[in-house]
């Protein structure tokens, strides 16, 4: 009683989110054999306050899930992510880099977010960018997608395995040319401008398919020479991490900077794009999730920040930790109580 009297205390302490008009949450450990599952799905995240739900839908399920989501107020993202292709068109490590992968993960291993210390290399391949063949094979998934019954896109998983740049011959010569008509260009800024103009023709492909869809990304993996590049992506909302999902979790101030460096480019290259901080939580065994009162404190950073959008991952996380829910769904106008259970058990 005392630990559920604190969650009602520290959620009245600021409004309830209505000034965040977007509040999208990524869904990918819940149920979804069955239509009641699916319903369940959608009413949780209601529940919990979001109203844009950015999933992978059953196929053949999505005109049932977009429908759902209407009849509740909410938009459906599907979740369309940027991996897989041929081997031979993965991105190449350097040799130092490539003998890590061999190696047992270390224990603060952070899984694409800002890496602790330089050797982290992402375990999961990510195929090159500059390959034309990726180009195709991904604008091919987009075209598709954007056919499909949905409000939107949402893209993830654009970036670099060991958070800077690929090393194959392909990019290697690119960096060449890019070099020969700018001199002056670093390492970094080409290939941030690499992750830029892949994800921005693949707006384009989905927006040629259907012009008024709607489009957002969580950027991901970590581009550690700049985390802070969301505002030069051609989308309607872009999420760039403001908390990170594993321990050793950011100082609270790190999470008020990181808001205030996304927030202020906003829209300062494209007019439509607006700024969705991100923020992780991860209920798994032995993962040191964050406590109640500390994504209270940070949902109110955001809401204080100024923001109109929020991203959040994942649902199921959050509904399997109650009271963290509750919290969650008081800071976002939601109707969640911690006695509250699903159908089948899953609170």
């Amino acid at each position: 009683m005392r630990r559920l009297t604190l969650v009602l205390a520290l959620a009245a302490a600021t409004s309830s989110g209505a000034e965040l008009s977007w509040r999208a949450v990524w869904e990918w450990s819940l149920p979804k054999r069955t239509d009641a599952d699916l319903v369940r799905l959608v009413e949780s995240a209601q529940a919990l306050g979001f109203n844009a739900l950015l999933m992978s839908v059953p196929a053949g399920k999505e005109q049932f899930v977009a429908d759902e989501c209407h009849r509740r107020g909410m938009q459906l993202y599907l979740s369309t992510v940027f991996t897989g292709g041929d081997p031979s068109w993965q991105q190449a490590l350097t040799p130092a880099q490539e003998a890590r992968l061999d190696l047992p993960l270390p224990a603060d291993y952070q899984h694409g977010g800002e890496p602790l210390t330089a050797e982290e290399v992402l375990q999961s391949p990510l195929p090159c960018w500059n390959r034309q063949e990726v180009h195709t094979l991904f604008a091919q998934r987009v075209r598709r997608m954007a056919a499909l019954p949905a409000d939107g896109l949402a893209f993830d998983c654009i970036g670099y395995r060991n958070y800077e740049r690929c090393h194959c011959p392909t990019c290697d010569a690119g960096l060449r040319r890019a070099r020969r008509t700018d001199p002056g260009m670093t390492v970094p800024r080409w290939a941030e401008d690499v992750l830029v103009s892949f994800t921005n023709e693949m707006a384009e492909v989905a927006r040629a398919a259907r012009p008024l869809i709607g489009l957002t990304v969580h950027v991901y993996p970590v581009f550690a020479p700049n985390p802070y590049y969301g505002h030069r992506l051609n989308l309607h909302y872009t999420g760039e991490t403001v908390s990170w999902f594993f321990h050793p979790h950011w100082p609270l101030t790190k999470v008020e900077a990181r808001l205030q460096r996304v927030l202020q480019r906003q829209r300062s290259v494209w007019p439509d794009q607006t700024a969705a901080p991100f923020i992780g939580f991860d209920a798994r065994q032995l993962r040191h999730y964050r406590s109640t009162r500390r994504v209270v404190q940070e949902l109110e950073a955001v809401q204080q920040s100024g923001a109109s959008a929020l991203q959040m991952a994942e649902l199921g996380y959050l509904l399997d930790k109650p009271l963290v829910a509750q919290a969650v769904a008081e800071k976002l106008g939601g109707s969640y109580r911690a006695h509250w259970r699903q159908p089948g058990g899953r609170p």
